[in-house]
This record gives structure tokens, sequence and C-alpha cells, in this order.
């Protein structure tokens, strides 16, 4: 199963609609189709972000349901990696949680392009691997399609 850290732009993101990517990747945590992992103080900002940002509430109990997915992870190292320090505690929490992919639409982290095991990339580029990893993609269109 993949293992994701996924950044609060993207769960802020997912409010447009339901089929922006952002709302696809929580739909796939809440129905177990990929791990979500952070760290306490990324949850608590998480929660805290989304309350001021948001006001459609049957989103944000989405994202309540979303928060108690997440498995938590205690980051070990202290790293700084990135050029917008805040965004190292991102990278932390995929260290500890060790992580296939961090998600984001922050160029800070993009820029990285890896770290350790751990891709960053963008929710659209995220959203067509899990979709083929899970068969649920371009490839099984194919795949039915030649049958």
């Amino acid at each position: 199963m993949l293992k994701v850290v996924i950044d609060t732009n993207l769960l802020i993101d997912g409010s447009s609609d339901d089929y922006n990517y952002g709302n696809r990747i929580i739909e796939a945590v809440l129905d177990g189709r990929i791990e979500a992992y952070a760290s306490r103080a990324t949850i608590s900002e998480n929660k805290f972000l989304s309350h001021k940002k948001i006001s459609d509430e049957a989103y944000l109990q989405k994202l309540e349901d979303f928060f108690k997915k997440i498995k938590s992870v205690v980051p070990k190292e202290r790293l700084d990696v990135v050029e917008d320090k805040e965004d190292n505690k991102l990278v932390e929490s995929a260290v500890a949680a060790s992580a296939d992919f961090l998600i984001s639409s922050d160029n800070h982290l993009l820029k990285l392009g890896t770290h350790g095991k751990t891709k960053m990339v963008n929710p659209s580029q995220f959203v067509a691997i899990m979709e083929e990893e899970i068969g649920e993609g371009w490839g099984k269109w194919v795949d039915e399609f030649m049958k």
C-alpha cells in the first residue's frame, strides 16, 4: 500500500469540488486505498488552517474523518533541506513514516524532487501514480479496451 504525507494546501484545495485531485486523495485515504502519515504538530496545524480557511461544513466533516485515519509519526531527526523552513516538518514526517510520496503544491517542496526514498509530487502526479498502482487509472481502461 502506498504511504503518503499530505501538505495542508492539498486539504484546502480539495474543498473546491468533489473531482479536485486533493479531494480524490482524501477519498483514497478514507477508503483505505492509501495510508496517510503526519506528526501531531502537522495534524494540529492542518486542523487549525482547515477550520480557518474552509466554510463548507460537509467538507470539514470529511476532513475530521480523514484526520482520524492519519497514522501519527514521531520524527526522530530535525532536517534543514527545504528553502521554506516551515516545510521541513513535512519532510521529517515523511522520513519517520518511510513514506513513498510527499504530496504538495508547494514549489519549495517539489524542487527537492526526492529525499531519501520519498518522492515529492503534486496532487495530479500522485493521482496518476495512485490510479496505476491500485488499478483504477488509464492502464485499467486500456486493459479493458483491449479485451
